[in-house]
């Protein structure tokens, strides 16, 4: 009795990390010691418009953008030989192909202007003072 008991908590605990990691602001996945992906959670499954099923294993390609698609799978394969973490930048598309949204930032430049303007007027300076120009021409 104590071991179905336990085999229930389990499972209520697995439930609750599956919510957690669904619920994350980003498309999270994991894959086993071959590199072979065996987990995908919700947000990188409805962004892909893959299912579970399809995305298993190396399935998950078909979600990478054409141009990226040999240059990651195999620095991924350098991954997995090294057995070393890594990093790598690419394109997955999202299932419609459409852009949801577009983000922007914008930066007050004007003090940076100012002093990029001002030091390019000192340079001016110095090199007129060092071709020997008369000071009034300076």
């Amino acid at each position: 009795m104590a071991s179905a008991g336990h085999g229930s908590e389990q499972a209520r605990q697995a439930h609750d990390v599956r919510i957690v990691v669904d619920t994350i602001p980003t498309l999270a996945w994991s894959a086993r010691s071959d590199g072979s992906a065996d987990f995908f959670n919700q947000r990188w499954l409805d962004y892909t418009g893959l299912s579970a099923e399809q995305a298993r294993d190396w399935g998950w390609t078909v979600a990478l953008h054409p141009d990226d698609l040999s240059g990651l799978v195999d620095y991924w394969r350098s991954v997995l030989a090294s057995g070393k973490p890594g990093e790598i930048e690419g394109r997955l598309r999202r299932f419609d192909g459409r852009v949801v949204k577009w983000f922007g930032t914008n930066t007050d430049i004007e003090d940076r202007k100012r002093a990029e303007s001002l030091l390019a007027g000192e340079n001016l300076v110095l090199e007129m003072t060092a071709k020997g120009n008369s000071l009034e021409s300076i």
